[in-house]
């Protein structure tokens, strides 16, 4: 298991980002979203020569980085609704990374659409840089423990919202009548079960219209998304493997 911890990037990136606004200066980072910024491509020159000098290190270190190819996928991930290449590897990312932190089963989890920020990685070699690209915002993996009423009304809200990504381990099937069908590692949803549910700590305190999840205990991991899908990545490296997502029927809505 890898756990990339992303404190030394992180600190780079607020070391140029002072220095650069401080001094007005028109420079542009590696192409990472952040804070509804794009950070563009390449750093160019300031005025100020002793600045340049002063950045050029660091920014050598950060291109290292970003650049460096960490895995790889033999389909290309887009990011569609209501499942999508994209959006099935994401959600088993987090819901094999939160399992390796509490080293128990969870039931299943999510990712909200609107929080994966690029539509497509293509086939083949995945770079550090490209998994900041789709997950630029320091969300955490938060884990909720639900009843059969609280899944309920989460799918709902899932399925309403024309779908999110959810992990191979839930199904849900909305029929004519606007009723869910839910299985969750195999069985119907039970009356009498709670479920470890694992999501991101924006959607956890209300984001995306999801105030009915806002106020519940959680159980914080100390786990960026961002950096459970870069453990994955290395993971799956490291066993000599590529991704290979493809769309399970996860999550089918009704069609008239």
């Amino acid at each position: 298991m890898h756990i990339y911890n992303n404190t030394h990037s992180t600190t780079i990136f607020c070391f140029l980002m002072l220095i650069l606004f401080s001094c007005r200066s028109t420079n542009y980072l590696s192409s990472i979203e952040a804070s509804k910024q794009t950070v563009n491509a390449e750093l160019a020159p300031t005025e100020d020569p002793a600045i340049s000098s002063l950045i050029q290190p660091y920014k050598k270190d950060l291109d290292a980085q970003m650049n460096t190819i960490i895995g790889e996928t033999a389909v290309d991930l887009k990011k569609k609704r209501p499942e999508s290449t994209l959006g099935n590897w994401m959600a088993d990312a987090i819901l094999r990374q939160a399992e390796n932190l509490v080293d128990t089963p969870i039931a299943f989890a999510i990712q909200n659409q609107g929080g994966i920020r690029i539509s497509e990685i293509a086939k083949g070699p995945i770079t550090r840089g490209k998994i900041f690209e789709l997950m630029p915002f320091d969300n955490m993996v938060i884990l909720l423990t639900l009843d059969s009423a609280e899944v309920q009304e989460l799918a709902q809200h899932i399925v309403q919202s024309g779908g999110w990504p959810v992990s191979n381990t839930i199904k849900i099937t909305q029929d004519s009548t606007e009723r869910l069908d839910i299985i969750i590692h195999g069985h119907p949803l039970q009356n009498d079960m709670a479920y470890q549910v694992a999501l991101p700590d924006y959607v956890a305190n209300g984001g995306s219209d999801s105030g009915f999840l806002k106020g519940k205990p959680q159980q914080k991991l100390d786990l960026f998304i961002r950096d459970a899908l870069i453990s994955d990545l290395m993971d799956f490296t490291a066993a000599g493997k590529v991704i290979e997502s493809r769309i399970e029927g996860r999550l089918v809505l009704w069609e008239e």
